[in-house]
């Protein structure tokens, strides 16, 4: 080999692992570019005509009544791409996409710290790339152009603070995602829990939440918006759908969708479910204290929400889909139900995309024992715990 070859292979070795986030990182911009003039239903009908509503009122003006159906941060978002000249599909995936890289370099930032690994080491890259090219991360930004990747950065970063012990700045991006997604609250029951495990924190630290979901309508306020806006919002969304499911990865397909005899039941059962983790974690059945049970306790917060809440449309799995990869690095015990969920989210987009059947009544009977056999994994996780301690 000749010396200058030599010396380029030396490189390229010195910094392979770069050089791989880097291609990596130029893939996942190619697939997503590859996306940019795809028309989704939810794009067609809802995301351009609020954007063309939003310019034909004055960018900024049109904030001082709702349009759309959500909230008043993404709506400041919007107005704000009106003052742009740009295609407003391209903005709308453009903003989408961006957060897929984020939420991706973040999960693998400090997944990488928590097991004590290097910045653009092979665990950090294998991370990176699960999530930024996860099917359904790239479906739901690049070619539905949804925010849900915004959300759950938001969400992923809070957790991983929180577990630090950082909570001014956890307890803040965690009102940030609440402020775009109404699905953050999946979150709170475990927020919660950690007030009363950690004791290290004022309840007061919620009002930090609250503030930055309230402050995050700013804009509006200055151009008349109603101060309490954000949280109408939300209100008025409770009522928008009655359906036990939605294309969705739902126990009710096996019950049917009958919403008046069903919902309040549903409603009932998410709550019965996450009062007993609640429960078993203050009776300290259920650990917290290692990152592996930190995040399993906070995916099955999720999961049951997920699962028996009724009027769950299927992007809703979205967070449950990337913290499951998140505790999948952790422990590769948890690496047959993060494929198992990111699968069955891929199937429950199927429709959307290329017509084809979505989820139905066996996979939800298929979930159910997948969810059941998780439970028990976690359960055996916490024994493992305390006999070790013992």
């Amino acid at each position: 080999m000749p010396g200058f070859e030599k010396k380029i292979t030396e490189f390229i070795e010195k910094h392979l692992s770069l050089f791989f986030f880097i291609v990596i990182t130029l893939i996942a911009f190619y697939v997503r570019y590859v996306g940019r003039i795809f028309l989704s239903p939810d794009m067609d009908t809802f995301l351009l005509p609020w954007f063309e509503g939003m310019k034909e009122a004055g960018g900024f003006k049109a904030l001082n009544e709702q349009m759309g159906d959500y909230n008043v941060l993404y709506q400041t978002i919007i107005a704000t791409m009106t003052y742009l000249p740009i295609n407003p599909m391209t903005m709308y995936k453009s903003l989408s996409c961006a957060f897929d890289f984020l939420m991706a370099f973040v999960a693998a930032e400090y997944i990488s710290r928590l097991k004590s690994a290097p910045r653009f080491g092979v665990l950090f890259n294998c991370v990176y790339t699960v999530i930024v090219m996860l099917p359904t991360v790239v479906i739901n930004s690049a070619l539905w152009g949804q925010c849900d990747s915004i959300y759950v950065f938001f969400i992923l970063f809070a957790l991983f603070l929180l577990y630090e012990d950082k909570y001014v700045p956890a307890f803040l991006l965690y009102g940030l995602a609440f402020a775009l997604k109404l699905q953050a609250v999946f979150a709170l029951p475990f927020f919660l829990a950690c007030y009363f495990v950690k004791k290290k924190f004022s309840i007061g630290m919620f009002g930090l939440t609250i503030f930055s979901f309230w402050a995050s309508g700013g804009i509006a306020y200055i151009f008349g918006r109603d101060l309490l806006a954000p949280f109408k919002v939300y209100l008025a969304q409770t009522e928008t759908y009655k359906s036990m499911y939605l294309n969705s990865r739902s126990i009710w397909w096996v019950f049917g969708n009958e919403y008046g005899d069903l919902g309040t039941l549903a409603i009932m059962l998410a709550l019965c479910g996450c009062g007993l983790c609640f429960y078993l974690i203050l009776a300290k059945k259920k650990k917290m204290d290692t990152p592996v049970t930190f995040f399993n306790t906070v995916v099955f917060f999720f999961w049951v929400c997920i699962f028996f809440l009724p009027d769950m449309h299927e992007r809703y799995a979205y967070g449950l889909d990337i913290l499951l990869v998140v505790l999948a690095f952790l422990d590769k015990k948890y690496i047959k139900f993060a494929a198992f969920s990111a699968f069955l989210s891929f199937m429950s987009y199927a429709p959307f995309i290329v017509h084809a059947n979505g989820v139905g009544r066996e996979d939800a009977f298929i979930e159910f024992f997948v969810f059941i056999w998780y439970a028990v994994t976690i359960m055996k996780e916490d024994m493992k715990q305390e006999a070790a301690v013992l």
